[in-house]
């Protein structure tokens, strides 16, 4: 049976780690995307983000000269698929999160610019899905997309606004638990899934212990992390919890925390928190963490909630 441990496990903090890597890469965007380029070369390409099995579509606003496109480690790319106007990408299994493949396209006609170069930067968990690449006017469509992308973020944006506001006003720890519904009537359950976890070989950390929580409309996973020794610093950025077999299943992450970055030889906890609204989705689930820029993944298949 499931043991009940504190509830206070599901109220973490959400604490911003450094980037031991230096990587810098832009955020991956996870709507259609529009990207705008000037007639002279830019000074550093356009990054975009890909991910292993996750395909994203590249759309041009003019046809693309018969075999103009050229792509860095093309054979380490499950599909590579040019069309007339369009480039459609999946990434293979091989890919390592931070590695970058240069993109260069070479356009079918005389307008300004005569090629594009795009900068693919690999991410653990999070692709593109679909970039709009302009070197002409745009028309009014693009920018209603690009306004209703707009809306959505912000939409977002204030309703994890609201619920921070919602969690502040009362009491902390496990009295604010009670104070918000957030345990229900029967508390919260947690269980030991160190049995059940596979860690995919590809993880940065090994993992020590893994446990599992779940509450009224919350779930939770606590995980003790080792970092090998004379690794860099690690420090989680992001995470997601995707059902198994099921992609694009996943659930909303609320909050990733943990104390400080683990040094290399170190081991620490991380906690992960999510909202489940449903109780039957109990999974398994596979918990993909990244650092900044995506690098440096720990992900774990056959989490599971009490």
């Amino acid at each position: 049976m499931p043991a009940a441990l504190p509830a206070v496990l599901l109220v973490p903090l959400l604490l911003a780690g450094p980037d031991p890597t230096g990587l810098k890469s832009a955020p991956c965007q996870m709507g259609v995307r529009h990207v705008e380029l000037p007639a002279l070369p830019l000074e550093a390409p356009v990054q975009v983000c890909i991910s292993s099995g996750q395909p994203t579509l590249i759309n041009f606003d003019g046809a693309l000269a018969p075999g103009s496109v050229g792509l860095e480690g093309e054979g380490r790319f499950a599909l590579v698929d040019a069309a007339r106007s369009t480039l459609k990408l999946v990434p293979s299994e091989k890919m390592v999160p931070g590695e970058r493949f240069r993109l260069t396209v070479r356009f079918d006609d005389t307008a300004a610019p005569a090629s594009a170069t795009l900068l693919l930067v690999v991410h653990a968990a999070q692709a593109e899905p679909l970039v709009n690449v302009y070197r002409q006017t745009r028309t009014a469509e693009s920018f209603r997309q690009q306004l209703q992308a707009k809306e959505e973020e912000v939409r977002r944006c204030q309703e994890d606004n609201a619920r921070l506001r919602a969690e502040r006003p009362g009491p902390g720890g496990l009295a604010g638990l009670l104070a918000l519904d957030l345990t229900g009537d029967t508390g919260v359950a947690a269980e030991d899934i160190g049995e059940r976890i596979t860690r995919h070989p590809s993880s940065a950390l090994e993992w020590a212990r893994v446990h599992s929580y779940r509450a009224a409309t919350r779930v939770a996973v606590r995980l003790h992390l080792a970092n090998p020794a004379g690794a860099a610093a690690w420090a989680a950025e992001g995470a997601s919890l995707v059902l198994a077999g099921r992609q694009g299943v996943e659930l909303k992450v609320l909050a990733v925390w943990q104390q400080a970055p683990i040094a290399g030889g170190g081991t620490d906890k991380v906690v992960v928190e999510a909202e489940a609204p449903v109780t039957e989705m109990r999974g398994p689930f596979i918990l993909k963490l990244w650092e900044a820029g995506g690098t440096r993944p720990v992900t774990l298949g056959g989490v599971t909630f009490p």
